[in-house]
């Protein structure tokens, strides 16, 4: 009986820790409309609207992932350089994720009983498991929307970025 719930215990336990790992926030394509990951639309010849959303804590990491698709879409389609002419963030901070918390235990009671003329111990081991399940962790959804402008030759200072600076200084994105 034990040796299951043992077992059992780290069933969930792998099942938990499986869980954790897979909601770390990676540089993809969205899979679906509202998906982790990158969409773009293109607006007009040389304008596209890309949106980055993930599952993070970190704006920051966000807003890179959505720059480094503009980069990618500036270079693609033969330019050079791109300027952001709108630029919104969003964080939804009130969906929460299951917290878990388990244990196994296994405890010792002694009891003596004394009469008046001996006293007698007894030993019984006694086994306890537990599993608590609770709201308790927030996580964040955080989603980034750039309008950009593509553009070829000399760039403009104000808002622009060069899709190969971006490309080099932010690789780091893509391979985490």
């Amino acid at each position: 009986m034990m040796k299951n719930l043992i077992q059992v215990m780290v069933l969930l336990s792998a099942v938990v820790l499986l869980g954790a790992c897979a909601s770390a926030p990676a540089y993809k394509q969205a899979t679906s409309k509202g998906g982790n990951g990158y969409t773009d639309i293109k607006v007009a010849d040389d304008r596209y609207r890309v949106q980055y959303q993930s599952n993070s804590k970190d704006v920051l990491d966000v807003t890179n992932m959505a720059l480094y698709r503009a980069a990618e879409i500036t270079q693609q389609r033969g330019y050079d350089w791109f300027v952001v002419t709108s630029r919104e963030t969003f964080v939804d901070r009130n969906s929460v994720e299951p917290n878990f918390a388990m244990g196994v235990g296994r405890h010792d009671t002694y009891q003596r009983e004394c009469g008046l003329l001996t006293c007698q111990t007894t030993h019984r081991p006694t086994h306890s498991v537990g599993l608590e399940i609770s709201n308790s962790r927030e996580r964040s959804e955080v989603q980034s929307i750039l309008e950009i402008r593509l553009g070829k030759g000399m760039r403009p200072d104000d808002n622009s970025y060069s899709a190969a600076d971006i490309l080099t200084n932010l690789a780091e994105v893509k391979e985490d």
